[in-house]
């Protein structure tokens, strides 16, 4: 019995010196992150009336159409209706 007390004593002490976790960055668009939210707006436009920076990474996809599957933080989806041009989404990735 006296073994057990000792051992959650230790146990006690040793938790209290564990390293705090580290912070969390705030969500939002980071150096490496697209700004979906700031391209909001586009939705509802003909995509063949915008235009995009040549220095950021820009996908535009029809809706229906396939497309690769890998993830890119940094780029920019803009997904329009291919029947009708119409701008219907925008997300990073």
């Amino acid at each position: 019995m006296r073994m057990m007390v000792t051992i959650g004593g230790v146990a006690a002490l040793l938790s209290g010196c564990a390293m705090a976790p580290e912070p969390v960055p705030a969500p939002g668009p980071g150096p490496h992150q697209c700004d979906a939210a700031a391209a909001a707006s586009l939705i509802g436009s003909h995509v063949g009336a915008v235009t995009f920076p040549a220095d950021k990474p820009v996908r535009i996809v029809c809706t229906t159409c396939p497309t690769t599957r890998d993830y890119r933080p940094d780029r920019l989806n803009i997904r329009f209706e291919e029947a009708t041009g119409i701008i219907r989404s925008v997300d990073c990735g």
